[in-house]
């Protein structure tokens, strides 16, 4: 279904995510971008093949200067939260050490 999104904005969002994953990954690894319907959701998936999010950093994503980088600002994932609430969505987060799913979830008014 089509949904009422800014394109700069979700442009951000997948570019932040994208930028992490492969960071995340050793050279060579893959980053897999798919949509799909579920129920009354459109979700955007994202995975990588990194070693995961460490468990104690999980609750703390997405809160602005939070960043396992080195030279991380932690603003990144900050955006993309606040890109998802102007846009109805949520991001949803499956981690462990074969990878990372972030799953931003659109409400859609088909079922």
């Amino acid at each position: 279904p089509e949904l009422p999104l800014d394109e700069n904005e979700i442009r951000q969002l997948i570019l932040n995510i994208v930028r992490n994953g492969v960071e995340a990954m050793p050279a060579g690894g893959f980053l897999n971008i798919k949509t799909y319907h579920d129920k009354n959701e459109v979700i955007l998936s994202i995975r990588d093949h990194g070693s995961g999010i460490p468990e104690e950093i999980l609750d703390t994503i997405g809160t602005p200067f939070v960043t396992t980088k080195d030279t991380g600002t932690g603003l990144g994932l900050s955006v993309c939260y606040q890109i998802a609430a102007r846009h109805h969505a949520n991001i949803k987060i499956d981690t462990n050490h074969t990878g990372t799913t972030f799953f931003i979830c659109f409400e859609s008014d088909l079922t």
